[in-house]
């Protein structure tokens, strides 16, 4: 009799994903104590649920999900996820150079993460000729921070420029209105930094 109820309890463990839930969590500006009351767990619970000590019920997750506006299917582990044991990726150099065929545009992204739709974090290698702007204006939940290598970058936002010179960055809250430019006379070129992942 015991054994059935062993393997139904097994079956019935629902493998969510921790650290997608903090993220939402963080996006939401929610603290634990502040989610926990939402959901109405305790804030020892939940803090086990991020850190992958405890499952949710569905119920649970389903509370969850509706506190953060993230899709229960979003909060569970997915093929292609990448474990602490083996989640360490090495990248070559030619990782962060524009890609052949790629230099005549005018604004162009080598894609460095995420590695798949799994990831948390956006990073990209942002590449923009002299004279030329990225025109559609972006406006998403999340935080930014873009640091210039080589020439300058114009970053616009909500209509006020910022000129971020090379070995300097910038960092925002993706809500606001912003776009980029290059009003110099050389190649910009930026480690562009941000989640969650919007591209």
């Amino acid at each position: 009799m015991t054994k059935p109820q062993k393997d139904e309890k097994q079956a019935s463990t629902i493998v969510h994903h921790g650290k997608r839930l903090r993220h939402a969590r963080l996006l939401k500006g929610y603290t634990l104590k502040q989610l926990a009351d939402i959901v109405k767990c305790s804030e020892s619970m939940l803090s086990k649920l991020e850190n992958s000590r405890l499952s949710p019920s569905l119920a649970m997750l389903g509370r969850i999900s509706a506190a953060v506006d993230v899709p229960v299917p979003d909060l569970l582990i997915q093929d292609g996820d990448y474990s602490p044991v083996d989640g360490v990726t090495l990248f070559p150099s030619s990782r962060f150079e524009i890609q052949p065929g790629d230099d005549m545009l005018d604004v162009a992204f080598n894609r460095i993460l995420p590695l798949d739709r799994s990831g948390l974090l956006q990073v990209n290698m942002l590449h923009i000729q002299p004279g030329a702007e990225q025109s559609r204006t972006l406006a998403h939940e999340g935080e930014e921070f873009i640091f210039v290598l080589e020439g300058a970058l114009d970053v616009i936002i909500e209509d006020r420029q910022y000129s971020v010179a090379a070995s300097s960055g910038i960092f925002f809250t993706s809500t606001m209105n912003h776009r980029y430019a290059n009003n110099g006379d050389t190649v910009a070129r930026a480690f562009w930094v941000n989640t969650p992942p919007t591209m």
